[in-house]
């Protein structure tokens, strides 16, 4: 009983994070599973991947309903990245765990230190432009970062965010609401795949993260525009920059 309350208020905090800021919640549900409740990386991977299911989807029907989606950005970034989401899934499981908590935390602090380099503001004159030729430089992220999520649980949005906001002009909102379901999607995908090909799946952990995700996927898109942003991403980094060191140092 206690574990399951610890997973359904790190499923409210953690999908709150996720919907509120644009990050993957396997960066966080994954090294959780590993270090807080010892379980082996690929069923973490398996079960994170599961959770983030139920927690992008509530977030996904909460952006829709705002209206600031752009559903041809969600479509073809999410054509983009399936191939590597479906060819990381099938490979996952031949991978050393060793090897995926490493690059886990290698991942980790790789974020903390991408939230430290991109926290720079969007220009108050740049308007959104759907430009070819800007797209296409952006499309390789969601191509790279789709396998990281099929072989690691981690997401694509982190990687996305930055750009679409900086060369295609999307508000933070925007972009936000327009990555979330891309996510949803390509982790449904995933969470197949891995569960057609690794069986036993911790349930009990599944249930209990996934209440909370739910709750914490509509309070997010509601607070992302009423919280400090700097408060939380700052909060973001410092967790990331201990899960990382933590998940190396266990490796090793």
């Amino acid at each position: 009983m206690a574990d399951g309350l610890i997973l359904l208020c790190s499923g409210i905090v953690i999908s709150t994070l996720v919907t509120a800021l644009g990050i993957g919640g396997g960066i966080l549900w994954t090294p959780l599973f590993i270090l807080g409740f010892g379980l082996p990386p690929h069923q973490a991977v398996t079960t994170s991947l599961m959770i983030q299911v139920v927690g992008l989807g509530s977030g996904s029907i909460a952006y829709i309903k705002s209206g600031l989606v752009k559903t041809h950005l969600v479509v073809l970034i999410f054509i983009v990245a399936l191939p590597g989401v479906i060819i990381g899934s099938i490979l996952a499981l031949r991978l050393p765990q060793q090897l995926v908590q490493m690059a886990l935390g290698v991942m980790s602090l790789t974020l903390a230190i991408l939230f430290v380099t991109a926290a720079v503001p969007l220009a108050a004159d740049k308007k959104y432009s759907f430009d070819r030729v800007l797209l296409l430089k952006i499309l390789p992220i969601p191509a790279f970062f789709g396998f990281m999520m099929g072989s690691l649980s981690v997401g694509i949005s982190e990687w996305l965010v930055p750009p679409l906001r900086s060369r295609l002009g999307l508000s933070m909102p925007e972009a936000v609401a327009s990555v979330i379901p891309v996510m949803f999607g390509l982790a449904s995908i995933a969470s197949l795949s891995h569960g057609l090909s690794s069986f036993p799946t911790y349930w009990i952990y599944f249930v209990w993260g996934a209440i909370g995700t739910i709750i914490g996927g509509q309070l997010g898109p509601r607070l992302a525009q009423q919280i400090d942003e700097v408060i939380l991403k700052d909060t973001f980094i410092y967790l990331m920059t201990l899960v990382g060191i933590h998940l190396i140092f266990q490796s090793i």
